[in-house]
């Protein structure tokens, strides 16, 4: 490749990660699924690893939040962030291109989350800030995310008592 191609290339990979992000915040699964490769793997388990908080089962978290294939990943991520109000944010990602059809990067995150009960009332907040480490690949001529590594270096979680409706 020159080193044209591999500054586009890089620039579509940043743009694919982008329309992660806003697909991700404003669910829109279906276009969020097509962000990830068919056979693509999304690992979580180590998002909640640095988490300011107690959480209820680390041991279910191990076990469930690695997803592989598109349709699990995009039924995962729905399940965890879908009723929730979430922002991401990615930051300075390293992207090193590896040939024409594959790529690595590391791209800084940081996440505000904030889950609501039946009534409406926030019931958790979470703020997270740490790293995906993920690797691409050129699929039917488009850049998608074929592995995904969630890690965060710090999570602050708070837990609320529901609101009862009155």
């Amino acid at each position: 490749m020159t080193d044209i191609e591999k500054l586009l290339a890089i620039e579509a990979i940043k743009q694919l990660k982008a329309r992660y992000y806003r697909f991700l915040d404003t669910k829109q699964w279906d276009d969020l699924a097509q962000v990830f490769a068919t056979d693509a793997v999304f690992d979580a388990r180590q998002a909640m690893s640095n988490v300011s908080t107690a959480v209820a089962d680390p041991g279910k978290i191990s076990e469930t939040w690695r997803n592989e294939g598109r349709e699990a990943i995009i039924a995962f991520i729905r399940e965890r962030t879908g009723p929730a109000s979430t922002v991401h944010h990615g930051h300075m990602p390293e992207i090193e291109i590896i040939d024409a059809d594959h790529a690595r990067g590391i791209v800084a995150m940081e996440d505000q989350n904030r889950y609501f009960g039946p009534d409406g009332g926030m019931t958790s907040r979470l703020h997270g800030w740490g790293h995906y480490h993920e690797e691409y690949v050129r699929e039917d001529g488009a850049w998608r995310i074929h592995r995904s590594v969630l890690t965060r270096l710090r999570v602050d979680l708070e837990i609320f008592r529901p609101t009862p409706h009155p």
